[in-house]
């Protein structure tokens, strides 16, 4: 089992290194043992640079967690009636097609999970080899992307976290190599350990190079081992609290969550003492105009470097897309979310798509659009990056936890004064309503609005079309694929 997961590893990302430059060009491994390649700090950073390649798999980060399969159940694309989404978002997950998309994140995940435990596993073997404080940077980095894709994993496929459904059977957890199925753990349970972890990996990166930055992070350094550089890539330590935020609120621990969002936002430590997170992660209002970007790249916590994001792109998004393959967004739901406010920057994120329908206006998504905002940019990874935690879904996790509608206000108004296109006072009415039209702005094809839906009981969702589409509980819940439990006896 453990020869054949290296296996996997290597050959998997010795293709994509081969193919990048600064951040991950490395000298292809794949005839090297393991043990041999975690013998050197130099192998290890190269298995570590692996298990962050992996996220990028179509079936996960590369598509349909983030911009495809869990953005159209969101309701943010047309889906015409001949696209492959169409049983998903009709809520038929009993097909052969729906049943597909569903084995493929599960087993997908599981195999990263897999993967993050041999790596942890064997860089305790050969602890040795290692200066210290690199030991902890490994073994954090490592224990945080764990802990992110188990949670991903319970937000997908089992119930929302409530004081009913907690003691129900969420997903397995697997802390160590293994060809042997571990039980299913409740909610509570699965929420117990990955805060655990969390802390445990908050801990390790106690002395993370990016608690030392005072500016953007994405220029490699010829000097500097490659776990030392691109900070913002990684799952560095201010992305790990970011993650516990965003776990505490899907449990609906608001206080836990509102204590780390505003603590990061204000400068300060969740711990106690102050920050560079400001500094380190700027507001896309204070970058040059120049650089200003719907991505926000600048505020990106973790992000997945993806070398293919252009064949992303074209693969849902093209205006080279036949009609029946193309993901839309609608004039009318933009008109819903935005009105006529056209300063605001994600506005930007949509244009024309002449020719794509026959019914309606539709427009084309470009945020994913491969683009040069300058003649020279310096920051050479912004059309590779996909975000995974941005500042801005924290001042949303601040904002929705908020003890009082007095500190709702204030993080609505900071948000939206930041993307350009408000000013004081433009936050007012139902601001729960407002946290809504938000989370639509901000995170539209990240990727998060989905879990946003779950975790405050939905039950009708805005088509783009502007027409009302109503769900039970049950279609936030993917059904567990059939051949996980054949064998089982839990």
């Amino acid at each position: 089992m453990k020869r054949f997961i290296y296996i996997i590893v290597l050959l998997f990302f010795t293709g994509l290194i081969s193919s990048c430059n600064d951040w991950l060009n490395q000298t292809p491994h794949d005839k090297i043992p393991g043990d041999e390649l975690y013998a050197t700090e130099s192998g290890t950073e190269e298995v570590l640079n692996g298990l962050y390649l992996g996220l990028a798999e179509r079936s996960l980060y590369g598509g349909e967690l983030t911009v495809g399969m869990i953005e159209a159940l969101a309701e943010h694309y047309a889906v015409p009636a001949n696209h492959r989404y169409k049983d998903l978002v009709d809520y038929a997950y009993g097909t052969n097609a729906s049943k597909a998309y569903f084995s493929s994140v599960w087993n997908g995940m599981y195999r990263q999970i897999a993967n993050c435990n041999v790596f942890l596993e064997q860089i305790a073997v050969h602890q040795g080899n290692y200066n210290p404080e690199n030991y902890k940077l490994f073994r954090g980095e490592a224990l945080a992307l764990r802990t992110f894709l188990h949670f991903d994993l319970y937000r997908l496929f089992a119930p929302a976290y409530t004081e009913e459904n907690k003691t129900q059977r969420a997903i397995p957890y697997y802390d160590k190599e293994t060809d042997t199925p571990t039980p299913y753990l409740t909610g509570e349970e699965i929420m117990n350990r990955l805060l655990e972890d969390a802390d445990e990996a908050i801990a390790l990166l106690d002395k993370d190079p990016v608690l030392n930055l005072d500016t953007l992070s994405f220029q490699a350094d010829g000097n500097k081992a490659v776990s030392w550089q691109h900070r913002h890539f990684r799952f560095n330590v201010y992305a790990v609290q970011a993650l516990k935020a965003r776990m505490y609120l899907h449990t609906g621990d608001k206080p836990a969550a509102y204590a780390i969002a505003s603590a990061l936002l204000n400068g300060q430590n969740p711990a106690g003492g102050t920050n560079n997170f400001n500094t380190a992660f700027p507001s896309i209002m204070r970058m040059p105009s120049k650089y200003r970007d719907v991505l926000c790249f600048s505020e990106v916590i973790f992000g997945m470097h993806d070398i293919n994001r252009e064949s992303m792109y074209r693969r849902y998004f093209s205006l080279d897309l036949a009609t029946e393959s193309i993901l839309l967004a609608g004039e009318k739901w933009r008109t819903e979310k935005y009105g006529s406010n056209m300063l605001d920057m994600r506005y930007r994120g949509f244009g024309e798509a002449a020719d794509k329908s026959e019914t309606e206006t539709m427009l084309a998504v470009l945020k994913y659009q491969k683009k040069s905002l300058v003649a020279s940019d310096p920051y050479t990874f912004r059309n590779e990056l996909v975000p995974l935690i941005r500042k801005g879904e924290l001042y949303l996790i601040a904002a929705e936890a908020s003890p009082s509608d007095t500190e709702k206000e204030h993080w609505l108004e900071a948000l939206v004064i930041n993307r350009g296109g408000y000013q004081l006072g433009d936050v007012t009415g139902d601001l729960d309503a407002y946290i809504d039209l938000e989370y639509n702005r901000e995170l539209y094809a990240e990727g998060q609005y989905f879990y946003y839906l779950k975790r405050n009981g939905v039950t009708s969702l805005m088509k783009q079309d502007a027409t009302t589409k109503n769900v039970s509980a049950g279609y936030f819940v993917l059904p567990v694929p059939d051949a996980e439990n054949d064998n089982r006896v839990d």
